[in-house]
């Protein structure tokens, strides 16, 4: 049993390290007993680095920094912070065992009780998340994933716009109810099959050069990983940014972010940024010479064909997901009035035991997920954001959160949309070299008390700040999805900060716009309000 448990946090934190530090996904994703670590050290240069900096930047700002003002709790939880972001950063043990040590020290530095700590790893949205995973390993395991990809690859045409536009669109609409890194994570095997399958039919119509593949493979590549990514934002569950900027909305406001009001304030941002991502890339990143492949849309249909008709688990699957997304959309308008008390993590919760319980058809005995299906949860990643929530919950115990909204007063008397602006950048600035998750966990209790003590409502700085986070697009780092794409090996870094900078500029912008002018509106709130 402790062989099994050890085998599987280890083969979590690996995979998830191979995505941050830029390796090539493992290929074999066997159960834990099957996972053998690779033969290392007990510790990498940087995890070295990271065991001895946590602690030592802990008793730097807990006993020799000048921090006037501070309570003492408050202080602990200010070097218990920095301790844990390094060892965020640096993988000085796994994540999610990382994101434990807010229950094992929070109750003995700070005046937070235990049970309070404890509490945030069961927070509603962790569960909500939850249930978004089951999701999608059901639609993983039967292939519903690809057939929705080829679906909306197939309807946008043959041309190489076309193609490139169907994986940005296929990808960001899957990530808007799947998490980003599962969704482009399925999508690259098939983005790399049509970049050689196209290839391949460029130089049988005789219009192959090494500079079109070129242009097309980084087309396809930035397609998957930025339309994810921009996709995901659009959606309470589609990337954890999301996810945390609700849960902290509910701790430290008090206000419940509705599944349904959400997406209506961020698909039309979305879909704006979805438009100027693919204009940029077609148009200007990479306009190409070869406009139509006379099979290219042959390739797409062929695969269709090989996957037959849709499978009685499909069709399961399928109208789960259905049944899900139109919950969340309707709860608000239509449900909360017929069901008090319902709430988008109970639906996620309904939809999962289903896919638990309903029998299989075409493998007999089993059903639709299967017990082992628990053991390609993303569980370190639930750690992750139980552990930000923990910490959160040091921050609101103590004088932690006034005090540092009171060290940027300097911004007491700039105009709001400007401290939306700052909001937004910090979080995608920040992001670029530290885990989105951990970024939002750090700035929201920040930007909550800054807004504060400036005497304003602090869910359009909060919102500001944690979509900042979500569109990270210049560096591998910034989120797993970078990370993913730049471990294929067909783009650069170089690539990246090219084309990802004007995009981070546009996103920036419209969030902005949207935070001031549509926010108040959608979710009804006085933004000069606190």
């Amino acid at each position: 049993m402790i062989s099994r448990f050890s085998n599987l946090v280890w083969g979590d934190h690996d995979r998830t390290k191979d995505i941050f530090l830029f390796k090539q996904l493992r290929k074999k994703r066997g159960s834990p007993d099957d996972y053998t670590p690779e033969q290392k050290s007990a510790y990498t240069k940087s995890q070295f680095i990271g065991l001895v900096l946590g602690p030592a930047a802990f008793l730097l700002i807990m006993f020799a920094l000048p921090l006037e003002g501070l309570s003492g709790p408050g202080r602990a939880v200010l070097a218990f912070a920095a301790w844990l972001a390094i060892w965020w950063i640096l993988e000085a043990m796994p994540l999610g065992i990382t994101s434990l040590l807010p229950l094992a020290l929070m109750p003995v530095l700070t005046p937070v009780e235990s049970g309070t700590v404890a509490s945030a790893y069961g927070d509603p949205l962790i569960f909500l998340f939850l249930g978004g995973f089951a999701i999608a390993l059901a639609m993983e395991k039967w292939n519903l994933h690809e057939r929705i990809a080829l679906t909306i690859i197939s309807m946008v045409g043959a041309s190489l716009s076309g193609l490139i536009l169907g994986f940005a669109l296929a990808t960001g609409f899957l990530s808007m109810w799947v998490s980003n890194m599962a969704t482009i994570m399925l999508m690259i095997p098939i983005g790399t099959a049509i970049i050689a399958k196209v290839a391949e039919l460029m130089k049988q119509d005789g219009v192959h050069t090494d500079a079109e593949e070129n242009k097309f493979t980084k087309s396809i590549i930035f397609a998957i990983g930025f339309g994810g990514t921009i996709g995901g934002s659009a959606t309470l569950i589609g990337t954890p940014t999301n996810l945390i900027l609700a849960s902290m909305a509910s701790e430290l406001l008090g206000y419940e972010i509705p599944f349904g009001t959400f997406l209506l304030f961020a698909f039309p941002l979305t879909v704006i940024l979805m438009v100027i991502f693919i204009l940029y890339l077609t148009k200007i990143a990479y306009p190409m010479k070869v406009k139509t492949i006379s099979k290219g849309k042959e390739f797409v249909l062929e695969r269709k064909a090989e996957l037959g008709k849709a499978s009685y688990e499909e069709k399961i699957v399928l109208a789960i997901f259905i049944f899900t997304a139109f919950m969340w959309l309707t709860r608000t308008f239509i449900w909360t009035d017929i069901i008090p008390g319902i709430n988008d993590t109970m639906i996620a919760m309904i939809s999962a035991m289903l896919l638990f319980l309903i029998p299989s058809k075409n493998e007999k005995g089993t059903r639709i997920l299967e017990a082992d299906t628990l053991a390609k949860m993303p569980w370190g990643v639930l750690l992750l954001v139980g552990g930000g929530l923990a910490l959160a919950t040091g921050f609101t115990g103590t004088d932690l959160a006034d005090w540092m909204g009171g060290q940027l007063m300097n911004l007491e008397n700039a105009p709001l949309i400007l401290i939306i602006f700052v909001s937004a950048l910090l979080g995608i600035l920040m992001t670029q070299m530290a885990p989105n998750t951990a970024t939002v966990t750090i700035l929201l209790p920040i930007t909550a008390a800054l807004a504060t003590a400036i005497n304003v409502n602090p869910l359009p700085i909060m919102a500001a700040t944690a979509l900042g986070a979500g569109f990270a697009f210049m560096l591998p780092i910034g989120t797993p999805s970078n990370a993913l794409i730049y471990a294929t090996g067909k783009i650069t870094i170089v690539d990246m900060l090219r084309k990802g900078i004007w995009l981070t500029m546009a996103a920036v912008l419209l969030i902005v716009l949207f935070v001031y002018y549509v926010l108040p509106f959608i979710f009804g709130i006085d933004k000069f309000s606190a």
